[in-house]
């Protein structure tokens, strides 16, 4: 009985336990929406915005000061190899309001090369999970900043709750219950 319990107790806490993880982006990553060639960041912005309806709401430059609307405090970029010519970045979520991407695009440019952009959807994102970001122009070129683009109306807010299945609750329930019994079972022998 002893075992058992465990065992769902165990399964319990994996059930509704929250993970941290990571997302890795990559060049040839299947999240790749588009690519292109314009090196004016107003023109990128400008396309960006135009076709995919969405607003800049991050932006972390190489060397610089984080920028966006709601969520420069509540995000840090980290960029990797050499401090001024970084093939990797890493957007790691600090607390706070998070993102929370119905529509969602992460820009990551260089400017000097071709393609000098990359543009990923980011729409399986909840806001909290760290974006590993590798293997950008490995030859030649760096990555200049990423940025992040999102249609949301309710920017700088958590997503809204989603209200939890009455099996999930009658699965909790059975476990506190469990537990009870098998406490019960134990002062009693």
């Amino acid at each position: 009985m002893k075992n058992s319990l465990n065992a769902l107790l165990a399964l319990g806490v994996l059930a509704f336990g929250s993970v941290v993880s990571a997302a890795t982006i990559t060049p040839d990553s299947p999240l790749l929406v588009t690519t292109g060639t314009e090196t004016s960041q107003s023109a990128i912005e400008n396309y960006i915005t135009t076709t995919f309806t969405v607003d800049g709401i991050y932006k972390q430059d190489v060397g610089g000061g984080e920028t966006g609307v709601d969520f420069a405090n509540s995000y840090t970029t980290t960029f990797d190899n050499e401090p001024l010519d970084p093939q990797e970045a890493t957007i790691t979520y600090d607390g706070g309001d998070s993102i929370f991407c119905g529509t969602c695009y992460l820009l990551v440019k260089d400017g000097n090369q071709d393609p000098s952009w990359y543009l990923f959807n980011l729409n399986f994102w909840d806001g909290t999970e760290t974006l590993n970001l590798s293997n950008f122009w490995p030859t030649q070129g760096a990555i200049s900043h990423v940025s992040i683009y999102s249609a949301n109306s309710g920017r700088g807010l958590e997503p809204p709750a989603v209200p939890i299945p009455a099996s999930v609750w009658l699965f909790g329930s059975g476990l506190l219950g469990l537990v009870g019994v098998a406490r019960r079972k134990d002062t009693t022998c």
